[in-house]
């Protein structure tokens, strides 16, 4: 399938198949056909699979072979209270700032962009980069960079269940919605509505854990 391909870009292509659902929670990995689809050895794939393992993705079972790992609903809560509060902390810092002029107007961009994608049916790719880039603006405004890569995890993580929400029947128009909510008041300069709106927002997924049970074998 590929002439040359790098460890990394491997790894990034499976990572977003796992994310993405096209590899189901629970569902077996096989070394060979991965070597052979990517036309690598099988040191490479063994690379890219430890990393996997590592932020909790998939788990290699000797004499049994690797698995996509199913959800963790506790590990996903967790990885809430912790986002929560950091992107609460950041937003507040953020508010404080006396000109937020240039971020409001990218975040007005990457808005009207989500409209795009209001009746999508799945978690596409492109919506998640403008998903993720609306929440980057307000940390790299706020001037914490190295905020990202410490919940870098998590959001991946995170970001699978929005999969599972939306392939469940929801369209992105709430998660769109509740972006908006977050940025008008943000724009209206009122912290407290800003602060609620991003609780809100976190929490859609928090709330979700009722439809457990249409897809009950995606979790643990």
């Amino acid at each position: 399938m590929h002439d040359i391909i790098s460890t990394e870009e491997i790894y990034n292509d499976i990572l977003t198949k796992i994310i993405s659902l096209e590899l189901i929670p629970g569902s077996m990995i096989s070394e060979n056909k991965i070597c052979e689809e990517y036309n690598v050895s099988r040191s490479v794939i063994r690379n890219v699979f430890a990393r996997l393992t590592q932020i909790d993705l998939i788990n290699v079972y000797p004499q049994r072979g690797t698995y996509v790992n199913k959800i963790d609903l506790e590990y996903l809560k967790t990885a809430l209270i912790i986002r929560v509060a950091i992107e609460k902390e950041m937003l507040y810092r953020f508010m404080k700032l006396e000109d937020k002029s240039e971020v409001i107007k990218k975040m007005e961009d990457n808005i009207s962009k989500q409209e795009k994608f209001r009746d999508e049916k799945i978690y596409v790719e492109d919506f998640k980069k403008l998903d993720e880039e609306f929440h980057k603006y307000i940390i790299l405004g706020a001037e914490n960079s190295n905020i990202l890569s410490m919940i870098d995890v998590y959001l991946l993580h995170i970001s699978r269940w929005r999969n599972i929400y939306v392939a469940s029947g929801r369209r992105l128009s709430q998660l769109i919605d509740e972006h908006k909510n977050i940025f008008n008041a943000i724009k209206e300069n009122n912290l407290l509505k800003a602060l609620s709106c991003m609780s809100v927002h976190i929490h859609t997924i928090e709330g979700m854990v009722g439809f457990v049970e249409e897809h009950a074998a995606y979790f643990k």
